[in-house]
């Protein structure tokens, strides 16, 4: 099953050397090569190896080798089928898949017993050996686990690619970004990353930042940016940024919904699985390793030097690890052989849509070693056996900010993000009266909140509490959003209520719209409405908690009529 999305990337000097040519002879040619390379950069051990015993040293080379060669054989893999595939274009088979004995017409060897068989059989036995290609078969391991992709035939090629011609790493870090509601952490993520990378690193470490965006403006400025920031590492190839076709996601709303999430929580991590999916399928043709990241995270000094320590050893005592976990966070820090990544890959395929990526990782595990009727303890303890993990975390989570719009997720340290605001102003339109029954606490009222001064904090609303806006004159109000909780007091937010509007031509409260599981109700206001006379917040079920309503945003088309 070809599982990699798109043209994988072809060795340095493709189109001019041995490696673009005919077959396996000049393949394992230039495998050897590689692996020479390989040789004869480990012969020249850094200082930092020199305390290692010299046993354990060449252990640990060893194991590094065996690694980059599983790479190599894989990407080896990967070119035969694409030979396979030309040829059965053209119309030639002079690579079998199966290896299997074969005549001139590809059909198997014949011996003298089933030739007897064969002059005492009808016409139907003797075609029956004379086999064709299945094409259904093989179309079934191509398309059919994300059968929206044959929708396009430019569903698996990147929308953009900026990249600079460096070749085969040792280290490639995957990190997927996407557009947040209302703090970017990427540049800061980039920055710790590139700091903790000594000379060396800089050379044999790819970084591909994946925008899973299909805003070619919001994509571009992205890219620009980074470029801005890192000319050096972008121009010297470190840095890559990918961003996949519109065609590549399918039509969210036809997604099950599954273990009983809400449908903006089943399309945001349905998303997510399939920007991983992308992610991991090029980073894996790129490098031995893939580190699994996020874009907002902090990374400890010389993080790299870590895990390559850290990993070489443990090829030795574990040689048979799938991942090694640098961070205990989700998706965070997560270290895998490229070779092996393909089979997590076609997993996640299978079940992209059924829960997110981090539990899907601790499925994928627990298929692997943990039989039907292995305990709970004992099936973690398995997992353990092929998921090692360092002594400390080497990555922290610094976003405050999810990327699921509305959430607010707690963060240890702050160092990084600096301040979290605890409200967002914004100039709203004139009021004729702003009010509410909701007990105010201390000097948080409710009119200062929607002039932008702070926010406003209500003791434990009862079902039916409202919060009226009431406009000077009927006015166009084209979008609004009311955010619920601050950095502050998280918790404090509304789950159980509506947004209603009055109509100046109706003359009645209509309501349209709900707030969400994080406390945030959005949306736009459809034009036959008409001008408003006022919105309102009503509380549907009584609170265990306060009340912080940190956003108001109404957003007009600065059009009013007179009464």
């Amino acid at each position: 099953m070809n599982v990699t999305f798109g043209p994988a990337k072809m060795a340095p000097g493709c189109g001019r050397g041995i490696c673009c040519s005919l077959p396996r002879k000049r393949l394992l040619v230039c495998m050897l090569l590689l692996l020479a390379g390989t040789l004869c950069t480990i012969g020249i051990v850094s200082s930092g190896y020199s305390r290692i015993p010299h046993e354990f040293q060449v252990q640990t080379q060893i194991a590094e080798m065996q690694s980059h060669l599983k790479f190599l054989e894989s990407l080896y893999r990967a070119r035969q089928e694409d030979i396979i595939n030309l040829e059965h274009k053209i119309g030639t088979t002079s690579i079998n898949v199966s290896q299997r004995p074969t005549v001139n017409d590809n059909q198997n060897i014949i011996n003298s017993d089933v030739t007897t068989l064969l002059n005492n059989s009808d016409t139907m036995l003797s075609l029956a050996l004379h086999t064709q290609e299945l094409a259904s078969m093989k179309s079934v391991f191509v398309f059919q686990l994300l059968p929206y992709l044959m929708n396009d035939p430019a569903s698996l090629r990147p929308a953009f690619h900026m990249q600079a011609n460096r070749g085969f790493v040792k280290n490639v870090i995957g990190i997927p970004t996407v557009k947040r509601d209302k703090e970017s952490y990427l540049m800061v993520t980039l920055t710790h990353l590139i700091d903790g990378l000594n000379d060396e690193d800089l050379e044999d470490t790819l970084i591909v930042v994946f925008v899973g965006d299909t805003d070619t403006e919001y994509v571009m400025n992205i890219a620009k940016e980074i470029k801005r920031r890192f000319p050096q590492h972008v121009e010297s190839g470190l840095i890559e940024v990918l961003s996949p076709n519109a065609a590549y996601y399918p039509d969210f709303g036809s997604i099950p919904l599954t273990l009983g999430d809400s449908a903006k929580r089943v399309k945001w991590r349905t998303k997510q699985n399939l920007d991983t999916l992308y992610l991991m399928a090029y980073g894996q043709s790129r490098g031995t390793y893939y580190l699994m990241l996020e874009d907002d995270v902090k990374a400890k000094k010389s993080f790299m030097k870590d895990i390559k320590r850290f990993t070489a050893s443990t090829s030795v005592s574990v040689p048979n690890w799938f991942l090694i976990e640098y961070c205990t966070v989700g998706g965070i820090g997560k270290l895998f052989k490229s070779a092996d990544l393909v089979h997590f890959i076609t997993y996640v395929q299978l079940f992209y849509y059924n829960m997110p990526i981090d539990w899907l990782l601790e499925s994928y595990l627990a298929d692997r070693v943990c039989p039907i009727d292995k305990t709970t303890k004992a099936c973690g303890d398995s997992k353990l056996k092929i998921r090692p993990k360092y002594k400390e975390s080497l990555f922290e989570h610094i976003g405050f900010y999810s990327s699921l719009k509305g959430k607010i997720q707690k963060v240890k340290d702050h160092e990084i993000t600096g301040v979290i605001p605890n409200h967002f102003p914004h100039r709203n339109p004139p009021a004729r009266d702003v009010k509410t029954d909701i007990e105010v606490h201390n000097e948080f009222h409710i009119i200062s909140a929607y002039n932008g001064d702070t926010f406003f904090w209500g003791v434990t609303p009862k079902a039916g509490a409202l919060i009226e806006f009431w406009f000077a004159k009927p006015t166009d109000v084209i979008g609004y959003t009311f955010r619920t909780g601050n950095g502050l007091h998280p918790t404090d937010i509304l789950k159980d209520g509506v947004v209603e509007i009055y109509p100046h031509y109706q003359r009645q409260f209509i309501t349209i719209n709900a707030f969400d599981e994080f406390g945030l109700a959005e949306g736009a206001i459809k034009p036959e409405y008409g001008p408003l006379d006022a919105i309102r917040i009503r509380v549907t079920k009584t609170l265990t908690r306060w009340l912080v309503l940190s956003e108001i945003d109404l957003k007009t088309a600065n059009k009013t009529v007179e009464d």
